[in-house]
């Protein structure tokens, strides 16, 4: 397992406020999720089915002798092409942790807070409000991840029930 070191969160460079995040792969696409929010990165763990929950949960996971819902990241944000999970990032959402099925991780990058723009109006329900902000790297398009918004409060209900 890969234990991120401190965050440092955000960081002034001259007039620019840079970010760090960490990039990761899922299905086709590329997701940032912001250092702050990141515990570890892992391989895969086992995961248990829990019956009712939403289409993204896989199930849960112990993960450092604790249960924790594990989310599939590409079908979440309704992703055509899921592949098997290649890593696990155990985020914090909110109090409780959440770990996030992915293909793979990119790295920790550093980017500047004027790349984000806001979701246009047409896509601020999309991935159940999962995806904060989009942004450029490379000349791909990378979506920022609101960790806080993986798991819906009635899902976490049925998953403290499982």
């Amino acid at each position: 397992m890969e234990v991120m070191g401190p965050s440092v969160g955000s960081v002034a460079l001259g007039s620019a406020v840079v970010q760090q995040h960490l990039l990761c792969r899922a299905g086709s696409r590329r997701y940032a999720l912001p250092i702050a929010h990141v515990v570890e990165t892992m391989r895969p763990l086992p995961v248990t089915a829990v019956a009712g929950a939403p289409p993204a949960v896989l199930g849960l996971a112990v993960i450092r002798g604790a249960p924790t819902p594990v989310i599939d990241l590409a079908s979440l944000v309704g992703a055509a092409d899921p592949e098997p999970a290649g890593r696990f990032v155990l985020v914090t959402a909110g109090a409780r942790r959440v770990a996030l099925a992915v293909a793979e991780v990119l790295g920790v990058h550093s980017i500047d807070r004027a790349a984000f723009e806001a979701l246009p109006p047409l896509l601020g329900d999309a991935a159940s409000g999962a995806v904060r902000a989009v942004a450029t790297l490379d000349g791909e398009l990378l979506a920022v991840i609101d960790a806080a918004r993986l798991v819906p409060p009635s899902a976490w209900d049925l998953l403290g029930a499982g």
